[in-house]
């Protein structure tokens, strides 16, 4: 993991240093308030022009015609590009970061990777549970030094035994059942050639199981088979289960039958290990306090803690959280679309209104178009408002007739860029007027208003129920957290 982590940063390091050598390719007018992240534009053009995705992604005529409609000016590719860079910067940071941490934890888990775990563990007391210790060992034999052995082995660190008071037995249905349970994957008692399943406690009894296996060569306390020299004929042995309720204590003894199976030398140290391990734990169950051996037949013993996985955790949250982050992106823009077009839904009336009295005052289409865009300019450049996305649609149409550009058409591609059938009616009312000339045009432009009122009061109430509906969440706290306050005061008073 440190060498993942270490690559990763360094890859993303040589690519900001790669990309410092063309600062040239990144717009001159970026803002940097909006735009944070814009050291890192470059190096994320880098990163996708070397990957190949830089013309897919700007190819994406969906996520292209929404910001063209939520950035309403001359420079429509640079705002595109923009929205790229900054989302590959965000999870190009995020994944750095997250790789640094991750880095960190791995030389924090390489220094103390030898750290010698000790031999000494405390048992857990009487009403506490065990806890079992998750240990990396080494066994070197002490003849031959190149003979080495490293594992993990879980350590169980049973819990004391106490007196042998009120226990209570339940041997009717509690017998077969360990019976049962006992062979694991083994089918029958007759023929036993896998390890043993020896359950500690028996569901719904309350009787806990104590194994001791008549031969600890053949069968460890936990049930390690060790058959790797039994005869092909098989072997026959015996266990016994001890059961135990509160003051009755009842032995039964189960007869096995063993054969022989195929081991590596890996397993066969591992069983012997284990074994040795199972008859500290039996000679010390008493004690608060026991020993890990420190030589198993010709092998010295060596305990370790072993390494945590938590640099892998931090290094796979921050890749899970890119991608998330690269996906909300785009749910930010969807969002931002939707606000968009409510926004112009309540503005529609207002726009609809100011027209009709203008050309009611006998200006004529052009001429009530520039003075409702130029009065919204006025008001931004005052900072008498806010922006408001209706109105810098209808800038953007003031500039294109100011070039030249023929009136039906530029009224016409108000329309399509605004998407919205009201707006839609709008160009195509005033494109009607200007081809074919209308005398009911302003009585077509009233009765349009007076719709786009109501439509406003219908989209205000819808609006108004959304958010009544995203306030419910934090009503329905508010209310436990009162009911908590009346309930918890009347209890105590109940009781007391």
């Amino acid at each position: 993991m440190l060498y993942v982590n270490l690559l990763i940063v360094i890859l993303l390091l040589l690519l900001y240093i790669l990309s410092l050598r063309h600062p040239e390719n990144m717009p001159s007018d970026i803002d940097k308030g909006q735009h944070k992240l814009y050291f890192l534009y470059p190096m994320a053009d880098l990163i996708l022009s070397k990957t190949g995705l830089k013309n897919k992604v700007l190819n994406k005529v969906d996520i292209s015609r929404k910001i063209q409609a939520l950035n309403i000016s001359d420079h429509k590719d640079t705002q595109i590009r923009l929205y790229w860079y900054q989302k590959t910067s965000l999870v190009a940071l995020i994944i750095f970061a997250f790789s640094c941490i991750s880095l960190i934890a791995s030389i924090q888990s390489a220094v103390t990777k030898s750290e010698i775990f000790g031999t000494n563990i405390i048992r857990p007391e009487e009403g506490e549970n065990s806890r079992p210790l998750k240990l990396k060992f080494r066994m070197e034999n002490k003849e031959d030094s190149g003979d080495i052995y490293e594992d993990e082995i879980v350590v169980q660190n049973m819990k004391r035994i106490y007196s042998d008071e009120e226990w209570k037995e339940v041997l009717g249905k509690a017998i077969p059942y360990l019976e049962i349970m006992m062979l694991g994957d083994n089918e029958a008692a007759e023929h036993v050639s896998k390890d043993l399943s020896f359950i500690r406690s028996i569901p719904d009894t309350g009787i806990t199981v104590e194994w001791i296996p008549n031969d600890y060569r053949l069968i460890s306390g936990n049930g390690v088979l060790f058959n790797e020299k039994i005869p092909d004929e098989g072997k026959e042995t015996t266990v016994t289960a001890v059961l135990k309720y509160k003051d009755r204590r009842v032995e039964h003894t189960i007869p096995l039958t063993i054969w022989p199976i195929k081991s590596d030398q890996k397993r066969v140290l591992l069983k012997e290990l284990q074994n040795t391990l199972d008859i500290i734990e039996e000679e010390t169950g008493m004690s608060k306090e026991w020993h890990l051996p420190e030589q198993v037949g010709n092998y010295s013993v060596t305990w370790y803690m072993p390494e945590s996985d938590i640099a892998l955790s931090i290094l796979i949250i921050g890749v899970f959280g890119s991608v998330l982050i690269w996906f909300y992106r785009d749910r930010h823009l969807d969002n931002s679309m939707k606000l968009r077009q409510n926004q112009m839904l309540l503005d529609y009336p207002e726009i609809i209104n100011k027209f009709n009295l203008l050309v009611n005052a006998g200006m004529t289409i052009k001429q009530a178009w520039s003075k409702i865009a130029q009065d919204y300019r006025q008001r931004i450049e005052d900072k008498r408002g806010c922006r408001r996305y209706a109105y810098e649609e209808m800038l953007y149409t003031l500039n294109e007739l100011r070039l030249g550009i023929p009136e039906a058409n530029a009224y016409e591609q108000f329309g399509i860029r605004v998407g919205l059938l009201p707006y839609m009616k709008f160009s195509s009312v005033l494109i009607q007027n200007l081809k074919k000339g209308s005398r009911n045009m302003v009585e077509i432009l009233r009765q349009e208003a007076m719709e786009a009122f109501g439509e406003r009061k219908e989209n205000t109430k819808r609006l108004g129920e959304e958010a009544s509906t995203k306030l419910l969440g934090p009503m329905i706290m508010l209310l436990l957290v009162v009911l908590v306050i009346i309930i918890i005061p009347a209890f105590i008073s109940f009781r007391m």
